[in-house]
């Protein structure tokens, strides 16, 4: 079990730890490159999402940073 109130990491080595780091009940999760994510079933109650881009290509990539935000919506 790990001890430790705050996490900060890159989103490769949260790819690399999603095994061990998965199995915790978060309270927060703060996401840089949030671009990068493609998985919403996040069931975290609290999400702030850091990008600078946005939209790299299209409209549909911020539908995914917004339904990553709003799942059910």
């Amino acid at each position: 079990q790990v001890k430790f109130h705050v996490l900060l990491t890159s989103y490769e080595l949260i790819t690399i730890d999603q095994a061990a780091l998965g199995s915790i009940r978060w309270a927060c999760l703060v996401v840089d490159e949030a671009h990068r994510l493609k998985n919403n079933q996040s069931k975290i109650e609290h999400k702030l999402l850091l990008t600078g881009t946005p939209l790299q290509n299209n409209l549909e990539e911020l539908f995914h940073l917004l339904n990553f935000l709003t799942p059910e919506r």
